[in-house]
């Protein structure tokens, strides 16, 4: 694995651009990036989504590595975490889950590319969200949906109001144990924490 990062301590403010903000907040919810899921989250071709990693890099705020097949993957350091302000422990996109964290991240960039979720004005509330609002008191049977889709009220759309629990599901899992997620999910009737 080839890792290239800049130096935190080293690295200088970087004038960052709506596009850079809106792409590092993103990569931090999800973990980390592929290269051609970046691309679409900044609305550029993958070579331009490259060159702007290389720059979140050099600024401190990113590190960048082939983890496995495909392109590179983008996540955020301490420093770039922090510059989101979100307080997220800064570490490397397990090898494990990088399957899960592609599928989900191309649930989520299919949801917000319609038509439908923008008009609403909807929002994704991330697994890594979800995780920090509750902290440490996660027990090893409770369930953390992969992401939430949230439906302002006073919208056109139909569901407005609602929130949606988000699962994306690359293995198989027992009937007992996916009806015993599904209940957990569809019981809670508050905000996690």
């Amino acid at each position: 694995m080839t890792t290239t990062s800049g130096n935190p301590a080293a690295a200088t403010p970087a004038h960052l651009a709506g596009r850079d903000i809106a792409g590092l907040l993103f990569v931090a919810d999800m973990y980390g990036v592929q290269a051609d899921q970046l691309a679409a989250v900044l609305g550029v071709g993958e070579s331009r989504a490259r060159a702007i990693a290389s720059s979140w890099r050099r600024a401190g705020y990113a590190e960048s590595a082939r983890l496995g097949p495909g392109g590179p993957w983008t996540w955020l350091t301490r420093a770039g975490l922090a510059a989101c302000g979100v307080p997220f422990p800064a570490t490397i996109p397990a090898l494990s889950r990088l399957a899960h964290l592609r599928a989900v991240t191309s649930v989520r960039l299919a949801l917000e590319a319609t038509s439908g979720y923008r008009a609403a004005g909807a929002f994704w509330r991330s697994e890594r969200r979800l995780r920090a609002r509750v902290g440490g008191r996660v027990g090893l049977r409770e369930h953390i949906p992969d992401g939430e889709v949230h439906w302002p009220d006073g919208t056109q759309a139909g569901w407005a109001g609602e929130c949606w629990a988000v699962e994306a599901e690359l293995t198989r899992k027992t009937v007992t144990r996916t009806a015993a997620i599904m209940r957990e999910i569809l019981t809670r009737t508050g905000d996690y924490g």
